[in-house]
C-alpha cells in the first residue's frame, strides 16, 4: 500500500518551506513530483533525490540537482524537508532514514495544495478521466489570453513539451487526483469535474467513497463547473449547494453552457446565447467534453471567446493520449495510448474508428493487478472491441498479485494473444494485418518505441 498523504495546514507548510535549504524528492523520476522539484529549484531551494531508475524528468534535474538511482537509509540526511510520492511504500529507505533522523516528511499532494493556496486564483481539474488533457487545454487557452498561469499538469503538454509551466499571473492551474485523496489537499477558486467512475480498488473500498471524496472536493471549491452529462457527477450535486455550481453539458440544452458538436470542434451556448464557436485538433467526444470543461472555466474567468478559439485551434493536448507514432512499412499505424480503464479504453477506440480506421490491433498492458481484479468485466466488454488484441504482464507498480490475476488466462478469453517481453509484443504488431495499432497502458510499455 502507497503511503498515505499528510495533511499539514498550508501555514505550517509556509513555515517548513521557507525554513528548508535543502529539499530531497522521494520518486522525483515521476512527472508530478519532478515538476515540483523544478518549482522549488526556482525558488532557490537546493534539490536533492532518489528514484529506482532514471526518467527523462530525473535526467533533465540533474544538472542543478543530486539525484541517487540507489536507495539507502543516509541519503537523506542533511535534508530539512523530504517530500515524498504516493507511489513508494513506507518501507522506502529514504523515507524511513528521514522518520528516523525526525527530518520533517510532506506528501507531493500536501505540498501542491500550499502551492495552489499562494495563488489568487487557483483551478483544479479533476474526475477520473481527462484530467491532464483538460489541463493542458486550460493551461493554452489561460497563456493565449494573456493570464500568464503556472500549470503542474500531471502529463507533459505537448505545447510546452512540459508537465509544469512557470507564469507570472494570478492564475494557477492544477491537476487534482483522487487516488489516495489527493486532491482533498485543494482549496480551489474553481474546480473542474468532468467524470466521476469507480477507480483505484485499492484504495477505495467501494463507489460510494469514491463519490463521498468528490462531494468533500467539491464542497471545498468556491464555485465548480461540472459535467451534467455524467451519471456519476449528476448524482452527487444535489448534496452540494446549487449556488457554486455551473454546469456544462453535450445533451442537456437546460445546463449553464450547452455545447454541440461539429466536424471540426464545437459552439457553446450560454442562456440560449452562442458565446462560443472553436475548433479542435482531437477526435473523439471524450476530448471535445475536455476542451469544452476548459473553455466554460475561461468563460468564467471573463477570457474572451476570440482567444479561446484560436488557442484551441493550436492546442494538441498531451503526451500518450492517441499519440501518433509511426506509420509501418505494413500500412499500419501506430499510435500510443495511457488508457489504463475500461472507459479510457472504450474512448480510445471509439476516436480511432472515428478517425476512420477499419481494423485496430490493440497492444495492452494493465497498470494494478487490484483494477483488473476489480473491473475485470468491463475489461472484457472494452477490450473485445479490438480485432487483433495483446496482451503484456502487468504493471504492478506499488501492489503484489494478491488477487489471483492471469494475463494469459485474460488473453485467452479475449482471444487474444499473451507475451511477456515487449520485443515479441512489437514483432507481433509489424506482423499485423490491422490498418491500426495502438500501443496501451500506464507501465513499461511506453519504453516499446525503441524496439519499433
Amino acid at each position: 500500500m502507497a503511503i498515505k498523504n499528510t495533511n499539514f495546514s498550508f501555514e505550517k507548510i509556509d513555515d517548513l518551506f521557507k525554513n528548508s535549504k535543502k529539499i530531497f524528492f522521494v520518486g522525483i523520476g515521476g512527472i508530478s513530483l519532478s515538476t515540483i522539484a523544478t518549482f522549488c529549484l526556482q525558488c532557490g531551494k537546493e534539490i536533492y533525490g532518489y528514484d529506482q531508475k532514471r526518467s527523462k524528468e530525473s535526467a533533465k534535474l540533474e544538472a542543478h540537482a543530486k539525484i541517487k538511482y540507489y536507495s539507502t537509509p543516509d541519503s537523506v540526511y542533511g535534508m530539512d524537508l523530504v517530500i515524498y510520492s504516493n507511489a513508494i511504500s513506507e518501507d522506502n529507505f529514504e523515507y524511513q532514514g528521514a522518520k528516523k533522523l525526525q527530518i520533517p516528511t510532506l506528501s507531493r499532494a500536501n505540498f501542491l495544495g500550499y502551492v495552489a493556496s499562494r495563488c489568487k486564483n487557483s483551478i483544479v481539474i479533476s474526475g477520473t478521466h481527462g484530467k491532464s488533457t483538460t489541463t493542458s487545454f486550460l493551461a493554452r487557452i489561460l497563456d493565449y489570453a494573456g493570464y500568464s498561469p503556472s500549470v503542474f499538469c500531471g502529463a507533459k503538454m505537448k505545447d510546452y513539451d512540459s508537465a509544469y509551466l512557470k507564469g507570472s499571473g494570478e492564475c494557477g492551474v492544477f491537476e487534482g487526483c483522487e487516488y489516495m485523496d489527493s486532491f482533498l489537499s485543494f482549496e480551489p477558486s474553481i474546480c473542474g469535474i468532468l467524470n466521476i467512475e469507480y477507480d483505484h480498488p485499492d484504495y477505495f473500498e467501494s463507489y460510494e467513497d469514491v463519490l463521498s471524496s468528490f462531494t468533500k472536493f467539491i464542497s471545498q471549491s468556491k464555485k465548480a463547473v461540472v459535467n451534467i452529462d455524467d451519471k456519476g457527477v449528476n448524482s452527487i450535486l444535489g448534496l452540494i449547494g446549487k449556488n457554486r455550481i455551473v454546469t456544462f453539458s453535450l445533451r442537456d440544452k437546460g445546463a449553464d453552457y450547452y455545447a454541440s458538436l461539429k466536424n471540426d470542434g464545437f459552439v457553446c451556448y450560454h442562456d440560449k446565447k452562442r458565446v462560443l464557436e472553436a475548433p479542435l485538433n482531437l477526435r473523439g467526444e471524450h476530448f471535445a467534453l475536455d476542451a469544452i470543461c476548459a473553455s466554460v472555466i475561461a468563460l468564467e474567468l471573463g477570457a474572451s471567446p476570440i482567444a479561446i478559439s484560436y488557442a484551441l485551434s493550436e492546442a494538441t493536448g498531451v503526451k500518450r493520449r492517441l499519440e501518433f507514432i509511426k506509420k509501418l512499412d505494413t500500412g499500419l499505424s501506430v499510435f500510443e495510448d495511457y488508457a489504463h480503464h475500461p472507459t479510457e479504453i472504450l474512448a480510445a477506440y471509439s476516436s480511432l474508428k472515428e478517425m476512420g480506421f477499419k481494423k485496430i490491433l490493440c497492444a495492452f498492458q494493465a497498470h494494478t493487478f487490484s483494477r483488473t481484479h476489480y473491473l475485470y468485466d468491463d475489461f472484457l466488454s472494452s477490450l473485445s472491441k479490438f480485432d487483433e488484441l495483446i496482451i503484456l504482464p502487468t504493471f504492478c507498480a506499488r501492489e503484489n498479485n494478491e488477487f489471483g490475476v492471469s494475463e494469459s488466462e485474460l488473453a485467452r478469453a479475449l482471444g487474444g494473444t499473451f507475451v511477456d517481453t515487449l520485443e515479441k509484443m512489437v514483432s507481433l504488431v509489424k506482423e499485423s494485418k490491422c490498418d491500426c495499432g495502438v500501443i496501451m497502458g500506464a507501465g513499461d510499455i511506453t519504453e516499446f518505441k525503441k524496439y519499433l
